[in-house]
């Protein structure tokens, strides 16, 4: 092969990987379009079935700011905590996770609690937690003074009973994160008017 054939070979391969990078990324362009719009759907519908089961519903996806998130849902559970709290919980669709999406909520801890629970106390008590909510498959990460409770769910064949009793265990997870600590609460009042 001739020198001017070989360089004639490889400016046609580099043209071909060109063209072919081009088509990849229009396809990839495409394909992210359509991602959008299922992934938009899926989040309407939720939302639609959460409304139908009577939760109050704001989509929040305007005044989002977190990067990442396409689609974001304020939902507030039906009836308060004991204490009178109504903590709300989030359906987030993420920009990476482009088959599934995330229902998850924060609790800031009370600080007054968490500076008299200390060391080995706290250890126990979170542990405590890990055993009454991960049997529910709710996951959580801890990160004093903040503790978020989250379980991701993939659509493809989504049911409603398993979408509703993912809701109710992320609900059933912040009623007893919220009960452990007023317990918590409890006690060490309880402690502080026994040394009185």
């Amino acid at each position: 092969m001739s020198t001017s054939n070989k360089t004639d070979s490889a400016a046609e391969s580099t043209s071909s990987n060109v063209s072919k990078e081009i088509t990849v990324e229009k396809d990839a362009g495409k394909d992210g379009t359509e991602l959008m719009k299922l992934k938009e759907s899926k989040f309407y519908e939720l939302i639609d079935w959460l409304k139908k089961w009577g939760y109050e519903t704001k989509d929040a996806t305007k005044e989002n700011k977190t990067e990442g998130i396409e689609f974001q849902a304020q939902i507030s559970p039906q009836l308060p905590y004991s204490s009178g709290l109504s903590t709300p919980f989030f359906l987030e669709f993420q920009k990476d996770l482009d088959d599934g999406f995330i229902i998850r909520t924060t609790f800031e801890l009370d600080k007054n609690i968490e500076s008299q629970i200390t060391g080995k106390e706290l250890d126990l008590t979170y542990i405590e937690l890990d055993s009454l909510i991960l049997p529910k498959n709710i996951s959580m990460i801890k990160s004093p003074p903040l503790i978020n409770l989250y379980k991701v769910i993939f659509y493809d064949g989504l049911s409603k009973q398993f979408f509703l009793d993912a809701v109710t265990a992320l609900i059933s997870s912040m009623s007893i994160v919220t009960g452990k600590w007023n317990q918590k609460s409890h006690e060490k009042s309880q402690q502080v008017d026994s040394a009185s």
